[in-house]
């Protein structure tokens, strides 16, 4: 479990540094940010699956990708609002900033597994 969540940590932590270009204090923001992703992930995410379900079909489940980047950009939010900071970020940063995420994290799960 704490494999998963250091695992997370580096993700974001490139996401930080090379997609998005945050530089200032990036360690404490990408521990943060894991915690509330994970949160999110666990109490919001569910509950909208449910709801988005006849998009969802109609997309062949490509809606899915749409609403996990909407939940990162979600926490990442909120990560603004605990750190009193403020980046400016599009939709489609914060949906490459995702898929990146994904990827990294894929990555780094089998590489130590």
């Amino acid at each position: 479990m704490l494999t998963r969540f250091l695992i997370h940590v580096g993700a974001l932590l490139f996401v930080f540094y090379f997609i998005w270009h945050v530089h200032q204090s990036i360690l404490g923001a990408a521990i943060i940010m894991a915690v509330i992703l994970a949160l999110v992930n666990a109490i919001i995410r569910p509950v909208l699956l449910v709801l988005t379900l006849p998009v969802t079909v109609l997309t062949l489940g490509l809606f899915v990708i749409i609403l996990n980047a909407l939940l990162f950009g979600l926490s990442f939010a909120v990560l603004q609002g605990i750190m009193g900071v403020h980046f400016d970020l599009t939709f489609l940063q914060i949906l490459v900033g995702y898929v990146i995420y994904v990827i990294v994290s894929t990555l780094l799960t089998h590489l130590i597994h």
